[in-house]
């Protein structure tokens, strides 16, 4: 089925760009085919097939990072958002809760498997930490950032897959040192 998929929309590619050739020079000779109609949208559409389906046979795909490096971006922006936080700088929080759903939606593409998993905390994690963070409200603040890593220690619990048996060895807590010396987290 992959193979007729993929060959179907090499097909319409090509089509397309036959279509487009024979529309750019104005001509045909009578040694050519004709060609089946094919807009620029079928030819979009197909384009759009290929390389949002994950197929891991495609160099494309072979070279785009897995989960991991995206669970250490949210480390990061998690870090920031907590310190941020704490020493009020609400701007900050949000800018690293806007960057956490960034990260998380790069997952839903580059590694499809993990949406079951990612997508449920994303879509009620995210949204309360940025209520509590757009409300300037650090007792709730602290409420949905234990909430959201211990979505995240969920998760890790019930992950298998990769080199690992289970990614239950990655327990998530509150930090307690930022990783930048160099940010000011109180900010301007």
């Amino acid at each position: 089925m992959k193979k007729l998929v993929m060959v179907t929309a090499m097909v319409v590619v090509l089509l397309g760009i036959a279509v487009l050739v024979s529309a750019c020079t104005g001509s045909q000779t009578p040694a050519t085919p004709t060609v089946p109609a094919v807009t620029q949208e079928d030819v979009t559409k197909a384009i759009d097939a290929k390389f949002t389906t994950y197929d891991g046979k495609l160099p494309l795909w072979t070279i785009q990072p897995g989960t991991a490096p995206r669970m250490v971006e949210l480390t990061i922006y998690f870090n920031n958002m907590w310190f941020g936080a704490q020493a009020g700088n609400w701007d900050l929080a949000r800018f690293e809760a806007y960057r956490s759903e960034e990260a998380s939606k790069a997952v839903y593409v580059t590694r499809a498997k993990r949406i079951d998993t990612l997508k449920p905390w994303a879509e009620s994690a995210l949204p309360a930490l940025i209520k509590a963070i757009e409300a300037k409200d650090k007792a709730e603040f602290e409420k949905a950032y234990d909430t959201a890593i211990a979505g995240c220690n969920g998760c890790h619990a019930a992950s298998s897959g990769g080199p690992l048996k289970s990614m239950a060895p990655f327990k998530i807590t509150r930090p307690t040192a930022p990783l930048f010396s160099n940010i000011d987290y109180k900010g301007p």
